[in-house]
C-alpha cells in the first residue's frame, strides 16, 4: 500500500508540471498498468445503470480470441464477497454480460481475469450499487450516513480558530512564469495552527499588485485545489477572464517545507476528530478564501471553487462551510459518502478507510471522525451553484461518492451533475468544457 501511494504521488507531480487536467488520466494508467503490466487483450466498458436496470459489461477483443474469466459476486454483510457466478469466455467478438442479480438492493461486483498460459491475470474490478426497480441517481446514501450529533458545533468552532489567525500575506513576483495574458506570484499565507502554505497567483498581465496604485477593476477568481499527494502547480486562466489561485493545503507540493505528515496524509490523526488532517487542510482552502476577499483586484463576489479527486472534495467542503463561495467545482470528488464509497472502490484508498473503520478498539472514533469530513454531509450546507461531475469507469472514486454528494445539496440551490460514461479516474475534455461554461455562466455573466 505504501508503494501503491508512492507511486500515485510521484505521477501527479510529474504530469502536473505540464498539465492538471492530464494528472487523473495518468493515476489511472498507472494504476492500471501497475495491477496488469502487460498490454490489454480487451476492451472492457462497464455500465453501472445508474438511471435503472442491471449493470453490465461490454467486451470487445483486441488480441484475436483472448479467453477470459469472469466472477460476479455481490458483498455480504461482512463486506466479504459472495460468487454468484463464474465463466469463462472465448471473445471472438463484441459481447454483452450482465451481472447476475438477486431480488434485492445490494452491491454487486465483476472481476475480469485474462487465462494465459502461465496463470490468470486480473484485467478489472469494478463494484455497482443495485437498487431493483429505482434509479440509483435519486440515491442519498445509506441509514449509515449521519452526521454527529454535534456536528455544526465542531466545524463551527473550526472557522471561528482559523479568524482568529492573521494571514501575514508575503507576495513574491516569479517574472520567469509570467504568460502572454498573466502575471504570477508566489502567495505565502499563516493557516490554521499558524502553519505557513503556499500558493501560486496569476493576475491579468496589466496588474502590477505591488504597486500602490489601485486596479482600475476587479476581476472574478477561481481557487483551484490539488489531488490526493499532489502539488498544485501554477494555473493560469487569465486567458479566460479569470485571476487564478492555485492553493497547496498542508503536506502538498511546497507547503510540505512547512508541514509533511508522518504517515500519508489521509491516516494522519484519523482515531482523532479535532487533530484530523481534513479538519485542517479544509481550513487552508478557507485561509485562501480569505486572502481572495482581501485582495482590491478580485470581485469578491465572484469566486469560484474546483478541484479534482480530493480537489474535488475540498471544492464542495469550501464551498459548504464558506458563504463567500460563489460557484463550485468538484470532479470525480473524493470522500464522500463513506459507508458506501470504502465498499464500492476496488482501486485507491478506499479499501484501506474500510478496513480502519472496522478495526475492533478504534473503528467507533474513525468512523466518527470520518463523518465530520465526508463531503456529502457537508454538501447539505452548500448555498452557490455547484457542479459535480462523475466518471462511470472510475474504480478509485467511485460515481457513487458525486451522486450522494449531489442528491444532498438543497434542491432549490442551482446544480449541474455530469456523467462521462468512458471517464475513469480523470477529468475529461467532456468535464472540462462542463466546467468552463460554469465559470461563465455564474462567474461572468450577470
Amino acid at each position: 500500500m505504501c508503494l501503491f501511494f508512492m507511486v500515485k504521488g510521484y505521477m501527479m507531480n510529474k504530469i502536473l508540471r505540464y498539465h492538471q487536467w492530464l494528472l487523473f488520466v495518468l493515476i489511472s494508467v498507472g494504476i492500471i498498468m501497475a495491477h496488469t503490466m502487460f498490454a490489454m487483450p480487451v476492451e472492457l466498458q462497464f455500465d453501472p445503470a445508474v438511471e435503472g436496470g442491471t449493470p453490465h459489461l461490454t467486451i470487445k477483443p483486441i488480441e484475436e480470441e483472448p479467453v477470459l474469466y469472469l466472477e460476479s459476486y455481490y458483498l455480504d454483510n461482512q463486506d466479504d464477497t459472495q460468487t454468484l457466478e463464474e465463466r469463462v469466455m472465448v471473445i471472438s467478438d463484441v459481447q454483452q454480460y450482465a451481472l447476475p442479480v438477486r431480488e434485492e438492493n445490494e452491491i454487486i461486483g465483476i472481476r475480469v481475469e485474462h487465462i494465459t498460459d502461465s496463470g490468470r491475470e486480473l484485467l478489472r474490478e469494478w463494484r455497482a450499487l443495485y437498487l431493483q426497480g429505482k434509479k440509483v441517481t435519486d440515491y442519498k446514501g445509506s441509514a449509515k450516513l449521519k452526521k454527529p450529533s454535534d456536528f455544526e458545533a465542531y466545524w463551527n468552532k473550526t472557522l471561528s480558530e482559523i479568524s482568529d489567525i492573521p494571514m501575514e500575506p508575503e507576495i513574491t513576483p516569479v517574472p520567469e512564469k509570467d504568460t502572454q495574458t498573466g502575471r504570477l506570484y508566489r502567495v505565502r499565507l499563516k493557516s490554521y495552527g499558524n502553519v505557513p502554505i503556499i500558493a501560486w497567483y496569476y493576475v491579468p498581465k496589466e496588474l502590477d499588485i505591488l504597486s500602490e496604485q489601485m486596479p482600475e477593476r476587479k476581476f472574478p477568481a477561481i481557487q483551484i485545489m490539488p489531488g490526493w499527494g499532489a502539488e498544485q502547480p501554477p494555473m493560469d486562466r487569465t486567458g479566460e477572464g479569470f485571476i487564478t489561485f492555485s492553493l497547496n493545503p498542508r503536506s502538498h507540493g511546497p507547503s510540505k517545507e512547512f508541514f509533511e505528515t508522518p504517515v500519508p496524509h489521509h491516516l494522519w490523526n484519523i482515531e482523532n476528530p479535532g487533530k484530523y488532517y481534513y479538519r485542517k487542510a479544509y481550513m487552508d482552502c478557507i485561509r485562501g478564501i480569505d486572502f481572495l476577499e482581501s485582495r482590491p483586484e478580485v470581485d469578491s463576489h465572484n469566486i469560484g471553487v474546483e478541484g479534482g479527486s480530493q480537489g474535488g472534495a475540498f471544492a464542495l467542503a469550501t464551498a459548504a462551510l464558506d458563504n463567500r463561495v460563489a460557484c463550485a467545482v468538484a470532479n470525480v470528488p473524493y470522500i464522500s459518502n463513506f459507508p458506501d464509497f470504502v465498499r464500492l472502490s476496488t482501486l485507491g484508498s478506499g479499501a484501506e478507510f474500510g478496513k480502519r473503520m472496522k478495526d475492533p478498539e478504534k473503528g467507533a472514533q474513525i468512523r466518527k471522525t470520518l463523518s465530520y469530513i465526508d463531503v456529502s454531509l457537508l454538501a447539505s450546507s452548500i448555498q452557490c451553484p455547484t457542479m459535480i461531475t462523475v466518471g462511470l469507469q472510475d474504480r478509485v472514486t467511485p460515481p457513487l461518492n458525486g451522486i450522494v454528494a449531489f442528491n444532498r445539496i438543497p434542491e432549490e440551490i442551482t446544480r449541474s451533475f455530469i456523467m462521462d460514461p468512458d471517464a475513469d479516474h480523470e477529468v475529461t475534455q467532456l468535464m472540462r468544457e462542463e466546467n468552463m461554461h460554469w465559470y461563465k455562466t455564474h462567474l461572468l455573466e450577470e
